[in-house]
C-alpha cells in the first residue's frame, strides 16, 4: 500500500491510492495541494516549479501531469517542443527502484532520453548519492532568489538604507491606499492587470504566457491558501502582488507588477505584501532572473539569504 510517512485519515490515503501508479498519470489539479505539498516538505524543495499554482497556471497547451512510484510522486510537464520534462521522484520512501522505474519508462513509453530536468539541489544531491548521473548541467539563470521574509518587512539595517529611503518618499510623495486581495475582486484585480499589460506591453512572448498564466491562476489563488494585496493612488495605476505557499515556511511570489515610471513603486509593493503576509511564511521565493541583467541587479539589491539552485541531470 502507498503510505507517506504522515498521520493521514481514510479519506487522504484513498486520494493517495486514486494517483496513478507510473507510467500512467492523471492531470495535477488544486486537490492534489495538500499532499503535493507534504511531498515537497519532506524533500526539503523550496523551487518554484514544484508549486501547484505554477504547475496549474504556468504551462504551453497542457499543465502538469502527476503520477507516483511507490511512496515517491513523479511529475510530467510541458517541454516547449511539446515533449515530457519529468521532475522528481520526490517525497519519501525507497529512492534508487523509484528512480530506475522513472528512467526506464521514460525511454520506453515517452521517447524521451534518461534525463530528469530542473532538479532541486536537496533531490537532485539525494538522486547522486543513489546513481550517479554521466552529466550533471547547473542552471543559473534558473536560480530562485530566497528571501527572509520579516527583512523584507522591517526592512531595517545599512543593507535596506536605500529600499527604505524609496519606501518613505512614496509615502510622502502618493499616500498609497494598500487593500487586501479578496475573491469577489476578481474582476477588478484582472482590470487591474489587464491596465498594467495595456500600458507596459513590448511584444514579448514571454509577457503574453505570463498574462495568461496569472488569469488561469487568479481563481485558485485563495484556494491553495494564497494572500494578495493591491496598492492604490489616486493618479497612477494600481500596483499588484501575492503569494502562495509552496510549503508552510516557504512561500513564491508569482505577482509583483507597479508603475515602472513611479520611482520606487515596485519596492513599495514589495514591502507591503511582505507586512500582510503571516509569520509562519518565513522565507520568500521570488523565482528566478531568468538571465536577465537589470532582473539580476534588482533580486541580488534585496540581499537573498540563499538560492533554490536547479539542474539538469543525464544517466545512462
Amino acid at each position: 500500500m502507498f503510505l507517506l510517512k504522515f498521520d493521514m485519515s481514510c479519506d487522504k490515503i484513498q486520494f493517495i491510492m486514486n494517483i496513478p501508479e507510473f507510467p500512467e498519470q492523471t492531470t495535477l489539479t488544486i486537490e492534489h495541494n495538500d499532499i503535493f505539498k507534504e511531498a515537497v516538505t519532506a524533500q526539503g524543495i523550496r523551487a518554484a516549479e514544484f508549486s501547484v499554482y505554477y504547475l496549474t497556471s504556468w504551462f504551453y497547451h497542457r499543465p502538469a501531469k502527476i503520477s507516483r512510484i511507490g511512496n515517491r510522486l513523479v511529475l510530467d510537464v510541458e517541454g516547449k517542443q511539446g515533449d515530457h520534462l519529468f521532475l522528481g521522484p520526490f517525497g519519501t520512501g525507497d529512492l534508487k527502484p523509484a528512480l530506475e522505474k522513472l528512467l526506464h519508462h521514460a525511454v520506453a513509453d515517452f521517447k524521451e532520453e534518461k534525463v530528469l530536468h530542473f532538479l532541486p539541489e536537496a533531490l537532485a544531491n539525494e538522486i547522486k548519492e543513489v546513481i550517479t548521473p554521466v552529466k550533471v548541467e547547473e542552471h543559473r539563470d534558473y536560480f530562485d532568489y530566497l528571501y527572509l521574509r520579516e527583512e523584507l518587512a522591517d526592512l531595517s539595517g545599512r543593507k535596506f538604507q536605500k529600499r527604505r529611503n524609496q519606501l518613505n518618499k512614496i509615502q510622502r510623495t502618493h499616500n498609497p491606499e494598500i487593500v487586501m486581495l479578496e475573491e469577489k475582486d476578481q474582476e477588478q484585480i484582472l482590470k487591474c492587470v489587464d491596465k498594467w499589460y495595456n500600458r507596459y506591453y513590448d511584444d514579448d512572448p514571454f509577457l503574453d504566457m505570463e498574462k495568461e498564466s496569472i488569469k488561469r491562476a487568479l481563481p485558485n489563488l485563495w484556494k491553495l491558501g494564497g494572500i494578495g494585496i493591491r496598492v492604490r493612488m489616486e493618479s497612477e495605476m494600481c500596483g499588484l502582488s501575492w503569494a502562495v505557499p509552496i510549503t508552510d515556511e516557504v512561500w513564491l511570489v508569482p505577482v509583483e507588477k507597479a508603475a515602472r515610471e513611479v520611482r520606487g513603486m515596485y519596492q513599495f509593493v514589495n514591502w507591503a505584501l511582505a507586512n500582510n503576509l503571516p509569520e509562519s511564511a518565513r522565507i520568500l521565493n521570488r523565482e528566478a532572473d531568468m538571465g536577465i541583467e537589470g532582473l539580476r541587479i534588482a533580486k541580488q539589491r534585496y540581499n537573498p539569504i540563499d538560492f533554490e539552485k536547479k539542474y539538469t541531470l543525464w544517466f545512462r
